[in-house]
C-alpha cells in the first residue's frame, strides 16, 4: 500500500498528539515530524515553487572525532522506529549526505558542536586535526563551538589553530601533521560561532554570535536565514573546559535578545543551533517523555525561531514542541559519534523569507551501513588509522623499573607520585609558581586519570615495546583523560582537609581514595586513629617548612578533582585560577624533557603511631 511518504503529490492526514497545554507534541514514531495536518512527510522543492522557497537544513552533533565505526565502542547501534540499525563512520556518513543533497538547491550543512576533543586516539593523539580533514571533506559550513571545543587553552587551539591552521608546539610532532594529501594542517574550512560564551574582560562572546546564510530565491534574489548558536552553560566551568576569564550567559534572555538583532536586519527565519539538549526516550524519530534544557527553551522562546536544532546529551530524537504562541516547531537531536544526521526541511514564502510552519517537516536519518562508503572520506579515514597506529608506537621515553598503580598500605604508589610531580613540574614551565601539587590517584566517584597497570617495564606485543621502552600510545592510555592542570590557591586548612579526606568511614569499615602528593612534600599517617585524623597535622612539610592552615598556599591539581567532581571537596573553595595543558600532552611533555624515569620512591606518606592494620 502506498503510503503519503512514498507519494509526494499527498497531504499527509496524520494527526499530531497533543501532550497537555505547554507540553510537547510528539510525532509518531518512525515518520517526520511536521507542524499540522497539513505539514508534507516529504516535500520535493518543485512544490508550489512559485510561492515557497524549499530550504534543506542537514546537521550532525557530538561528532567527537568517531572516524571509524569500529570506534564507536557499544554506540553502533540506535533504534529508529522500533528496528535496531548498525550505524557509524565518516564514510558512510559522507555517502548518506551526498544522497540525502541530491538535487537540493539550497542545502545547508551544519553541527551543533563537540566534533572533535573526542576519545579515539588517532584524532586525539594528532591533535585533532584528522577530524577537521573529514568534516572538511563532509563539507561542513559552520558549527556551534560545544564544550569540548574549548579543552584546550583559547585563543591559541580553537582560534589559531583549529580555525586558522596555525602550529602549536613543533610542527609535525605536537601538531601540523602531513595529512592524506602530503600537505600540513592549514585549518578548518568552516568556522565556528557561540552567542553566550563571553570573556570577563571584554563582556564580547568567544566567536560570533550568530551567522546569516542567504539562500537561492531564484530570478537573482536570495533570503536570508539566521543561525543563533549556543554553548551549554557549564562550559567556563566544566572539569574539561575549565576556562579562567569565561562566563556564560542565559541562553532565553540571549536567544530573545539575538532574535530581536536578526529580525530588525530583515532575517525572518531564525533557527536556533544549540549545545545543550536533553532525552526524549530510544526512538531516533520520536519525542516520548521528553525533558531536558532544550525544551524548556524551545516552549519559552520567541515565537521568531523557526526550529531548535540541539546536542550535547548524546540523545537520537525528533519532534515538534509548541512555542509561547502554541505554534509548534522541530526540536530535534542527531546522536552522537556519527550515529545519525538530522534533515530539516523549510518552506520560506518567496516574498516575505518567513518560514511558513505548517509546512515544516524533519526526520532523523540512520547512518547506516546499508549503502557503498564513500571511498574519498574513506581513503582520508584509513589514511589516519595507519598513522594512529604509527604514532601510538612512538618511543618517548625509558623506565628503569615497573611504574605501577599498587598502592602501600597509606595510599602511595610510584604512577601516583609520577602524576603528582608532572602537574607541578607543568605550573612550573608555565610560570605558575605553585607551592605543591594533589593529584586523586583512585576517587571515589567519576573518572579516574590513571588507567590500566601504569607502564611496565617487560617488553610488549610489538617490536617497538621493548623492555624499558615506553611508547607514546602506552604514555598517552596511562595517564590522563583530556583534563587541563590547573593552578589555584586555597589555604593551608583545606590542603590538610584534602589530605583527611583519603581516609572515610563507610559502613563497618574505612573507604581510602588515594591523594598522591608531589615530591616536596611529606607527611605522617596513623592508621589508627579515626578517619579525619589520620593524617598528623604537624608533620605536613612543604620543602621541609610545616604547612600553615592559616596561610595561602598555590596548587597544581586537574579541574576536574578542584571543582569536585570526583568527590574531593575539601579544594573546591579555591581562588585565582589558572589554565596550563591537558594532562596527556603534558605527561607527553614531561617524558621528552625526562627521556629516563626511575620511579618515585615511595616516602612521602610515612607512618606514624598507628599500624598498617585498618586500612581497606
Amino acid at each position: 500500500m502506498m503510503d503519503a511518504c512514498d507519494d509526494p503529490g499527498r497531504f499527509s492526514r496524520r494527526a499530531v498528539l497533543g501532550v497537555g497545554a505547554g507540553m510537547v507534541a510528539a510525532s509518531q514514531v518512525g515518520i517526520r515530524a511536521y507542524a499540522d495536518e497539513n505539514g508534507q512527510d516529504q516535500a520535493p522543492p518543485d512544490v508550489d515553487s512559485d510561492r515557497y522557497v524549499d530550504v534543506q537544513l542537514l546537521n550532525i552533533t557530538d561528532f567527537h572525532g568517531y572516524l571509524s565505526p569500529t570506534d564507536v565502542d557499544g554506540d553502533n547501534l540506535i533504534n529508529d522506529g522500533g528496528v535496531p540499525k548498525v550505524v557509524g563512520g565518516a564514510a558512510y556518513l559522507a555517502a548518506h549526505l551526498k544522497r540525502l543533497r541530491a538535487g537540493r538547491r539550497n542545502s545547508i550543512f551544519f553541527s551543533a558542536g563537540d566534533n572533535f576533543a573526542g576519545w579515539p586516539f588517532t584524532v586525539d593523539a594528532h591533535a585533532n586535526e584528522p577530524t577537521i580533514e573529514v568534516l572538511n571533506a563532509l563539507g561542513l559550513q559552520f558549527s556551534t563551538v560545544g564544550n569540548h571545543e574549548l579543552d584546550q587553552r583559547f585563543p591559541e587551539f580553537l582560534v589559531e589553530h583549529i580555525e586558522q591552521g596555525k602550529p602549536i608546539g613543533e610542527p609535525g610532532r605536537d601538531s601540523s601533521f602531513l595529512d592524506s594529501r602530503g600537505r600540513r594542517f592549514a585549518g578548518a574550512d568552516f568556522s565556528f560561532y557561540s552567542s553566550d560564551v563571553v570573556l570577563d574582560e571584554t563582556g564580547l562572546t568567544v566567536r560570533p554570535p550568530y551567522n546569516i546564510v542567504q539562500v537561492d530565491a531564484g530570478d537573482g534574489r536570495t533570503l536570508p536565514i539566521g543561525f543563533i548558536h549556543l554553548t551549554v552553560t557549564s562550559t567556563a566551568t566544566g572539569s574539561t573546559s575549565y576556562q579562567p576569564g569565561m562566563r556564560n550567559l542565559d541562553h532565553l534572555e540571549t536567544v530573545n535578545r539575538i532574535a530581536a538583532e536578526l529580525k530588525a536586519k530583515g532575517v525572518r527565519t531564525i533557527i536556533v543551533n544549540m549545545h545543550e539538549g536533553g532525552t526524549a526516550g530510544r526512538d531516533i524519530n520520536a519525542l516520548t517523555d521528553p525533558t531536558g534544557p532544550c525544551f524548556t527553551l524551545a516552549r519559552t522562546a520567541t515565537p521568531d525561531i523557526a526550529a531548535f536544532v540541539t546536542g550535547h546529551w548524546h540523545a537520537g530524537f525528533n519532534g515538534m514542541v509548541p512555542g509561547p504562541d502554541g505554534v509548534l516547531r522541530p526540536v530535534v537531536e542527531a546522536g552522537c559519534h556519527g550515529q545519525m544526521i538530522n534533515e530539516i526541511t523549510l518552506k520560506l514564502d518567496r516574498q516575505t523569507g518567513a518560514v511558513v510552519p505548517a509546512l515544516t517537516t524533519s526526520k532523523n536519518h540512520a547512518n547506516t551501513h546499508e549503502i557503498p562508503p564513500d571511498p574519498r572520506v574513506g581513503k582520508i579515514v584509513n589514511y589516519w588509522v595507519d598513522q594512529g597506529v604509527r604514532r601510538f608506537q612512538t618511543p618517548v621515553a625509558q623506565q628503569s623499573a615497573d611504574l605501577t598503580r599498587a598502592p602501600s598500605p597509606f595510599g602511595e604508589s610510584a604512577m601516583g607520585n609520577l602524576a603528582a610531580d608532572v602537574l607541578l613540574w607543568e605550573a612550573h614551565r608555565q610560570g605558575d609558581k605553585v607551592d605543591l601539587a594533589l593529584f586523586a590517584t583512585a576517587p571515589r566517584k567519576g573518572s579516574v586519570a590513571l588507567s590500566g597497570d601504569g607502564l611496565l617495564h617487560a617488553a610488549g606485543r610489538s617490536p617497538a615495546d621493548a623492555a624499558g621502552r615506553v611508547l607514546f600510545g602506552e604514555a598517552w592510555k596511562a595517564f590522563g583523560y583530556g583534563n587541563p592542570v590547573l593552578g589555584v590557591t586555597v589555604t593551608g586548612a583545606a590542603v590538610l582537609a584534602a589530605l583527611q579526606d583519603q581516609w572515610k568511614a563507610s559502613g563497618a569499615g574505612v573507604s581510602t581514595s588515594p591523594m598522591a602528593v608531589s615530591a616536596n612534600v611529606s607527611y605522617e599517617v596513623d592508621l589508627g586513629a579515626a578517619p579525619g585524623s589520620r593524617v598528623i597535622p604537624a608533620s605536613v612539610k612543604i620543602n621541609d617548612v610545616v604547612l600553615d592552615p592559616a596561610k595561602s598556599y598555590r596548587v597544581a591539581a586537574l579541574a576536574y578533582t578542584l571543582i569536585a567532581a570526583d568527590g574531593t571537596t575539601a579544594l573546591a573553595e579555591f581562588t585565582d585560577p589558572v589554565r596550563h595543558e591537558r594532562d596527556r600532552e603534558v605527561f607527553i611533555a614531561y617524558l621528552r624533557v625526562h627521556p629516563t624515569i626511575d620511579p618515585p620512591p615511595l616516602t612521602r606518606v610515612r607512618p606514624a603511631g598507628g599500624t598498617a592494620e585498618g586500612s581497606r
